[in-house]
């Protein structure tokens, strides 16, 4: 009789010339570690176990402020990053739990944040694409509140697939289009997100520029940008199909209200602070280290 063994990784495999882009975008369903949905993807976890910098990509806050303004609604830039940054680290605490059997130490979360909030870049397209989605969100949400409709009605189902579909059209021809935005030393730079060959797309991996405020200077990282629509793409796609077999119940959009992430304009103080471009320095990463 052989006996096995498990032997866990001590760590989780990395890559250090991948920057690793991380959006947030609110979502529509709950599940059992996410029960606030403001989701991150991709979901590198190796980064964040590593101790290693994220680059997150960041809102058009003027776009956003001016549909916000439109439908009398205010987003609270703070509460949503912060929202989804929790959630990212209550993902990674579980999922390295269960892949190396040890926790995520408080230091490693400290290091990777420390790292992330003092790196950026300039990518029009990723910023366009998050932005899109969470903009698509606010007028649905917009919608719903003005009609008074609640989970339980039909219509409240076909807004919330509408939003969807929407956002499924708007990738799909994102990754037709087959071209893929970024800055370089104040130049705009276009490449391809993949080579098709018989059928078969072959993503491309991408250089950028990132630039670091701690030691003032840029340097190349690389990613792949194809990876990130695709993903987005098979988020709302699924979305879609849960919404239209009725397979499982969305949630009620207020507890993003009762979570202070979107406010009515005229109940909101300070509106102009919470809509200015986000300053990661500003986030309290205290309120993630101290969440069960």
């Amino acid at each position: 009789m052989s006996i096995s063994y498990f032997n866990p990784p001590s760590k989780l495999k990395g890559f250090h010339k991948d920057i690793a882009p991380i959006g947030f975008y609110f979502d529509i369903f709950t599940t059992e570690l996410f029960q606030t949905p403001i989701l991150p993807l991709p979901m590198r976890i190796d980064k964040l176990s590593n101790g290693e910098p994220t680059l997150i990509i960041k809102l058009d806050m003027k776009k956003i402020e001016r549909v916000s303004k439109k439908f009398n609604l205010c987003l609270n830039l703070n509460n949503f990053y912060l929202m989804g940054i929790k959630n990212f680290v209550h993902y990674a605490r579980v999922k390295i739990k269960e892949i190396t059997l040890r926790m995520l130490d408080n230091r490693k979360i400290e290091k990777w944040w420390e790292a992330s909030k003092n790196i950026s870049a300039t990518i029009p397209d990723l910023t366009e694409t998050f932005t899109f989605i969470n903009l698509s969100f606010i007028k649905t949400f917009a919608l719903i509140k003005k009609r008074n409709l609640i989970p339980s009605q039909e219509d409240y189902i076909k807004v919330l697939l509408t939003n969807c579909e929407n956002i499924v059209k708007f990738l799909q021809e994102k990754i037709e289009t087959n071209t893929f935005t970024y800055s370089t030393d104040n130049e705009v730079s276009i490449e391809k997100l993949y080579l098709e060959k018989k059928n078969k797309f072959y993503p491309l991996i991408i250089k950028i520029p990132i630039y670091n405020e701690t030691i003032q200077r840029s340097y190349q990282m690389e990613f792949v940008p194809y990876l990130i629509y695709d993903d987005l793409l098979d988020v709302f796609f699924f979305n879609a199909n849960l919404l239209r077999n009725g397979e499982k119940k969305p949630i009620n959009l207020k507890v993003y209200e009762n979570t202070q992430i979107i406010n009515t304009r005229s109940t909101t103080l300070n509106v102009k602070a919470q809509e200015r471009n986000l300053d990661l320095n500003d986030l309290n990463i205290e309120k993630v280290l101290n969440r069960n």
